[in-house]
């Protein structure tokens, strides 16, 4: 009896994520200090994004709080919570957003990418 073709695979891509790098399998790591001015200016850029992208007026707040990853292939995974504001005349009411963005410190802004927004809970 020979192996089955689905057994040999199955076992082939087992033994390959257990062979792959650290790097490949990054964990999220907290960031203590959500005030730094590379997570700020990542919070600005979501915001704008999205904000331009679904014409909506929204002000960046702040990060409320903010975990970093290696990505695979280069580059940062950022995931934010950010609170954002819309203005006065939209009723002026105060929003925390889940985000998540990539991209790589110091580069362009036009290789950043947003990768989700997302309304968590309304604030006022």
């Amino acid at each position: 009896m020979g192996s089955s073709p689905v057994g040999v695979v199955a076992v082939a891509l087992v033994g390959l994520l257990v062979a792959l790098p650290a790097a490949c399998r990054a964990e999220w790591v907290a960031v203590p200090d959500t005030n730094d001015l590379v997570i700020r200016q990542v919070g600005q850029f979501a915001v704008l994004v999205y904000g331009l992208a679904h014409r909506k007026d929204l002000a960046f707040v702040s990060v409320v709080r903010a975990q970093t990853q290696d990505a695979v292939g280069g580059g940062t995974n950022y995931r934010l919570v950010v609170a954002a504001a819309k203005p006065a005349g939209d009723g002026a009411t105060t929003a925390e957003y889940d985000c998540l963005v990539w991209g790589v410190p110091g580069s362009r802004s036009d290789t950043w990418k947003l990768r989700r927004f997302r309304k968590i809970q309304s604030l006022t």
